[in-house]
């Protein structure tokens, strides 16, 4: 068993302080929070523990200058004289290098890198089409992306011409369980951070190829999502994370 008590007299020095950390790496990988705590606690024995917990928080959305995972690794130690107790924390980041689009990405300020596919393909066809780039289905995080993603798709009046479905384009998103639709990611619509239907939509309308409409889609002309039939054949949005 456990008393916490109040930690008052450990004297902490951090080598790279939060301050430092978000002012040297903002310009790189974008603002991002990284805090400290630490906790002492005392067991029944009489031995003290000090315990120190590191949290790497960033906001939604995958356009950051860097892929992969960012390491972050803390040593600690601590140093008992007649007086007092030291301890202390280095902590040191690793960032993975940043990594360029391949041919036919378009890059949007602020927003992200994207590459609209006019050969029509089904939704898993899309989607590992889309990894072949090492990009996946695009996953539209706000409402700016959902804006940037109807520019693009402005440029073609029909994105796949004399097709009924010429004004749709897969993204990445499904229903895999009826009426609760996720990204790619696994996350809901809401925790990505765009949710805007379309009129009328989602109307899980059955087509001409005998299945309801399971995959998640873009209707070119009002930049709101749709859900589309997974066989059918659209054009597509990719989205490239570096």
């Amino acid at each position: 068993m456990f008393q916490r008590l109040k930690l008052l007299a450990i004297v902490i020095s951090i080598i790279a302080t939060t301050e430092s950390l978000a002012e040297n790496l903002c310009s790189i990988i974008g603002t991002r929070t990284i805090s400290f705590k630490v906790k002492s606690e005392r067991n029944i024995t009489g031995y003290r523990h000090v315990t120190t917990d590191v949290f790497l928080r960033e906001a939604k959305g995958r356009n950051l200058a860097v892929s992969g995972d960012i390491g972050l690794d803390v040593s600690q130690s601590t140093c008992t004289t007649t007086t007092e107790r030291r301890t202390h924390l280095t902590s040191t980041i690793v960032v993975p290098e940043k990594r360029l689009p391949p041919p036919g990405y378009e890059l949007v300020p602020g927003v992200g890198w994207y590459r609209l596919h006019l050969t029509p393909l089904t939704w898993d066809e899309a989607r590992l089409a889309c990894e072949a780039e090492a990009a996946h289905l695009a996953v539209i995080n706000s409402q700016e992306e959902a804006t940037a993603l109807k520019k693009i798709s402005d440029r073609y009046p029909k994105v796949i011409p004399d097709s009924k479905w010429s004004d749709e384009i897969f993204i990445g998103f499904c229903d895999p369980v009826e009426g609760q639709y996720i990204t790619i990611f696994g996350e809901t619509l809401s925790e990505a951070g765009y949710e805007t239907w379309h009129p009328r939509q989602p109307d899980n309308l059955r087509t001409d190829l005998e299945e309801k409409q399971d995959c998640g889609s873009f209707i070119r002309t009002s930049g709101k999502l749709n859900d589309s039939t997974c066989k059918a054949k659209l054009a597509y949005f990719c989205e490239f994370s570096i």
